[in-house]
């Protein structure tokens, strides 16, 4: 069995906010995936993904766009592709848009092949009105599964194969209900992490630790 500073080094989170202003931080101690959305409401059309990649140009990302952006989607979101994304998030929660209405950006990140990550868990973030666009893209990825308000609306796309549940201020026993099915998220900076106990009280099996985020960079690289 393994050591859990073992486990730590295995781990790849595909939620890490690194390089936004105002929120300087040492690297975890794990290998990660950058996600350009900002701490609090921001009505910006890419929030930090250019900050993001001027700071870590060698890192993996996810890209970011607010549907009220001025910029039409298939222009920016190629824009963020040349820069070697390996996802796509949506944050409907802090850019106030309804899910129901975002099938024109669908169509463009359809022709990509992008895995989307979309915040959920309160407000506009419900889980059940991403159930349309299953077929359209190859991964759906629900950031804190829905948790606090849309966990039973989460659970029930655990049937769907194209859904994973990521981890990120989700309660312990809130996230197992997802097992198998989760791919390690932190949060970090925002949220300080002790990760070792984190990880080590999630239970997480080899898929949830690293190969679920594994596939996804080989995917889009």
């Amino acid at each position: 069995m393994l050591h859990y500073s073992q486990l730590v080094l295995e781990v790849i989170d595909v939620n890490v906010h690194l390089g936004l202003k105002l929120f300087p931080a040492k690297e975890p101690p794990v290998h990660f995936i950058l996600n350009p959305a900002y701490k609090f409401a921001c009505k910006c059309c890419v929030d930090g993904f250019y900050q993001q990649y001027l700071l870590y140009p060698e890192k993996s990302r996810l890209g970011m766009y607010n549907p009220i952006c001025r910029v039409p989607p298939e222009v920016e979101v190629s824009r963020q592709v040349e820069r070697g994304i390996v996802g796509f998030v949506l944050n409907p929660i802090n850019h106030g848009y309804n899910l129901k209405e975002i099938s024109p950006l669908i169509h463009v990140l359809e022709k990509y092949d992008l895995p989307l990550f979309v915040y959920t868990g309160k407000g506009n973030g419900n889980p059940s009105h991403l159930r349309e666009y299953l077929s359209r893209v190859p991964l759906i990825i629900l950031i804190h599964s829905g948790y606090p308000d849309y966990v039973n609306e989460a659970e029930k796309l655990l049937k769907e194969e194209k859904v994973l549940f990521e981890t990120s201020l989700v309660p312990h026993e809130i996230s197992l209900r997802f097992r198998g099915r989760r791919i390690f998220g932190s949060c970090y900076p925002f949220h300080q992490v002790d990760f070792e106990k984190r990880i080590s009280s999630l239970m997480l099996d080899e898929r949830e630790r690293k190969g679920y985020a594994e596939a996804l960079i080989k995917h889009n690289t």
